[in-house]
This record gives C-alpha cells, sequence and structure tokens, in this order.
C-alpha cells in the first residue's frame, strides 16, 4: 500500500463519514494502525510503540501500589516539607516546639536525651515561604500562627521512626494485594 493509497482510503471514508452511512455498512468501523503503515518496511529508524505494549506480570513490582496509613490515638502534629540545606532535597519535618510540647520535655533535656535526632534552625520567613508554596502542604490555617516577614528563628526536627514511636504514632503500610507491612513515617 503506497501513501496515496492510504491517503485515498482515509479521505474516501471521511467524506463517507460526513455524508453519514448506512449500519450494515462495513466502513462504519474504521481501523487503526500504527504510524509505522506509513514507514518504508526498510527503514529502521522509526519505532512503532504499539508494536510490544506491557502485559499482565510485567514490572510487577514497580505497578505496586502502596497505600499508608498513620495511626495515633491523639491528632497528629503538623509536618512540612522543607528544604534546609542546599546538598539535600527537602524532607519531612516537624516545629521542634510541637514536640517538646507533645513530650512535656524542655529543649535542653529533648537536645540532650536525644543527640541523634537531627535538630535545625531555619528562619521563620523562610520556613513560612516554602510551607505556603509545598505541593504536599494541604493545610494553610496550620500557617496563620506565622508572620511571612519575621526574622525569627525556627527548630525544626527530622522525622524518623524513633520520632514517630516517641510520639505514639504507628505508621501501616497496605500494598495493592492488602499485605499488611509495617514501616517508619518518613
Amino acid at each position: 500500500m503506497t501513501h496515496s493509497d492510504i491517503m485515498e482510503s482515509f479521505l474516501s471514508d471521511y467524506f463517507a463519514d460526513l455524508q453519514g452511512r448506512a449500519d450494515d455498512d462495513p466502513g462504519v468501523y474504521w481501523e487503526f494502525y500504527g504510524s509505522a503503515v506509513c514507514e518504508p518496511a526498510d527503514d529502521s529508524s522509526g519505532y512503532d510503540i504499539l508494536a510490544n505494549p506491557p502485559g499482565p506480570g510485567e514490572d510487577e513490582e514497580e505497578q505496586r501500589e502502596v497505600f499508608e496509613f498513620e495511626f495515633s490515638d491523639r491528632p497528629l502534629l503538623p509536618c512540612y516539607n522543607i528544604q534546609v540545606s542546599l546538598s539535600q532535597g527537602p524532607r519531612n519535618w516537624l516545629l521542634l516546639s510541637d514536640v517538646l510540647k507533645r513530650l512535656k520535655m524542655s529543649a535542653r533535656m529533648f537536645r540532650a536525651t536525644f543527640t541523634h535526632l537531627e535538630v535545625v534552625t531555619i528562619a521563620e520567613a523562610e520556613f513560612y515561604k516554602q510551607a505556603s508554596l509545598s505541593q504536599l502542604f494541604s493545610c494553610p490555617e496550620e500557617l496563620e500562627g506565622f508572620m511571612p516577614d519575621s526574622k525569627e528563628l525556627l527548630d525544626l526536627v527530622e522525622i524518623s521512626a524513633e520520632l514517630v514511636a516517641l510520639l505514639g504514632s504507628s505508621l501501616e503500610c497496605l500494598d495493592d494485594r492488602w499485605e499488611p507491612v509495617s514501616r517508619p513515617r518518613s
């Protein structure tokens, strides 16, 4: 079939569709072929993306969906996805002040007891900017107490499995085959 035959067939079917067809006309249903039918057979520079579609069972691990549920007997503390270093991307942080209230500890006692948990300091204005622009943050009313132009400093503590357990939460993961797997919040 040449390019002109293909174009002629296309145009005649198109105009027949515009004029209307009888229900028993075999041309009512169009057959679609990949773009490869328009390419010369000896041309290996083209690639037919429909030639070998993935079937069931291929790349099964990559296609699995995971649902995460966090359980706690108290309301969860607000989590903020913040980038605190140019050398690392955004990570999940809690306000140290929120953690201290929940654990009923002083900042000095927390830092002395949990020296291995990362605590960083960030300007309130930068924190507000990043939190308000984050696509992962869905509760703008939690930012009402923060000042967008403040030069005050805020302490953040990175979420870890140990911290989640200290706060009384647990994270349960279910994949699309409903196999429960416990995992710490990250």
